[in-house]
């Protein structure tokens, strides 16, 4: 018979099975006292007392966040308590480029769950904090689980961000500086009815009816809602004021151009950004070009005398039979600088096909950069340009951006800052003092 004594109503296993089907979003190796043991006097787990002391000064910062109402390490990441080390680092790259938990907290999380021996001492302390809050008054475990639920529910919501940005990632970027939403574009009420919104966007243009695809089915129109629902909720104020000056930009742009942008993000995600990432390519290895193309007079076909629309330049699939129609051009003029710079780039099929593209796309590639040139008041990393062009950022950097616009303002502590993310931040700075006061009460009550 095992020598060890049991306290009546407390376990004694080691932390190693999960409860039962619960997902790891929901923490399920955090456990807490129920209200159903009221309090328990700290002499009755006096070892789990010392060993949760003895752990605390090896390892303060772990302590901080448990009691400050942080989920467990295996939760910060999302892993099981089996992950193997792909799987931990894995998560840690994910999480660090888009979650609600500090970077501090993250990197905490993987030197010790990639690590066997720290992980078995956070084991121990996950069972000794367990007992440790038996010890607590119902009032103080009541406002842990307040904590930790609420550290669980905002990290799912960027959970959920983090799986449908991808498909949202041009259209973030536009919204972000100053694009109106759907409802304003199509003229809607956020309550609209089903019905409604296909009456009104089935015979409309091109955007009106995709607006209508989207926002008429429960599942697309319930999804696109928590997009502007995070970007709401998370979002310094003093950001989104940034955003509504930026509107005017919209208001001044050409009606077409205007829908042409938006159909193109919500339609082919990563094109906008593509569009600007050639254009960009383009220009920088042909810095002459810029001469030739709108809003100047004149274009390297003019410069020849060719006429794009009668030539078909662009869709001609008979490239000899162009290529002569630009030779026999070249052959009748005088030899000057312009000439000889035009004829070089069109006698060129790879040459012409990216300078036919500019000028295809020149209204849309001018009003993106308007919409997304930096200004002056635009202090914010990833949704600008630098100088001397646009400059637009990988996935990672938006993901990165959409971040800090979250945080930004709240490292500040300005007015604005959703309540439970204050709450996180200013407790951070407090968690040592919390944690050390906690210890002081369980000191006091053991001395009894």
């Amino acid at each position: 018979m095992s020598k060890k004594k049991k306290v009546k109503g407390l376990r004694t296993e080691t932390m190693g099975v999960k409860r039962r089907d619960v997902p790891i979003e929901d923490d399920p190796y955090w456990n807490i006292a129920s209200d159903d043991y009221g309090y328990v006097d700290v002499h009755r787990i006096g070892r789990y007392a010392s060993k949760f002391e003895r752990l605390e000064e090896l390892h303060p910062e772990w302590v901080y966040a448990l009691m400050d109402g942080f989920p467990t390490f295996y939760c910060v990441l999302g892993v099981e308590h089996d992950a193997s080390d792909e799987q931990i680092e894995a998560a840690y790259e994910r999480k660090l480029k888009f979650s609600s938990y500090p970077d501090e907290l993250i990197e905490d999380a993987f030197d010790v769950l990639s690590s066997p021996r720290l992980r078995k001492q956070y084991d121990e302390l996950l069972v000794a904090f367990e007992y440790i809050t038996k010890s607590m008054l119902p009032s103080e475990r009541k406002e842990l689980v307040k904590k930790h639920h609420a550290s669980i529910s905002t990290e799912k919501e960027y959970l959920r961000m983090g799986e449908i940005m991808d498909r949202y990632r041009d259209y973030i970027l536009l919204y972000m500086r100053g694009m109106p939403d759907l409802y304003e574009i199509a003229g809607l009420a956020k309550n609209a009815k089903a019905g409604d919104i296909k009456r009104k966007c089935r015979a409309g243009t091109e955007l009106l009816k995709r607006i209508g695809t989207i926002l008429s089915d429960t599942a697309s129109r319930e999804e696109y809602d928590f997009v502007l629902s995070f970007i709401a909720k998370y979002t310094e104020r003093d950001i989104l004021k940034g955003r509504n000056k930026h509107r005017k930009k919209w208001k001044r742009m050409d009606r077409r151009i205007f829908e042409k942008i938006i159909l193109t993000a919500l339609n082919e995600p990563g094109a906008i950004m593509e569009y600007l990432q050639r254009r960009d390519e383009i220009l920088n290895n042909n810095q002459d070009w810029v001469q030739y193309l709108p809003p100047g007079n004149d274009t390297f076909l003019s410069v020849l005398g060719l006429d794009e629309g009668s030539l078909q330049l662009h869709h001609n699939t008979d490239k000899r039979e162009v290529e002569r129609v630009i030779r026999e051009r070249y052959r009748q003029l005088e030899k000057t600088p312009q000439v000889n710079l035009a004829y070089s780039v069109l006698k060129n099929s790879s040459l012409r096909e990216d300078y036919l593209w500019l000028l295809e796309n020149h209204e849309m590639l001018n009003s993106l950069q308007e919409v997304l040139s930096a200004d002056a008041d635009n202090g914010h990393r990833g949704f600008g340009f630098g100088e001397g062009g646009a400059e637009m950022p990988s996935l990672e950097e938006i993901r990165e951006a959409l971040n800090q616009l979250i945080n930004e303002g709240e490292s500040r502590g300005e007015r604005g800052v959703p309540p439970e993310i204050r709450e996180f931040l200013d407790n951070i700075l407090a968690l040592k003092e919390e944690a050390m006061e906690a210890q002081r009460r369980i000191k006091g009550r053991s001395k009894k």
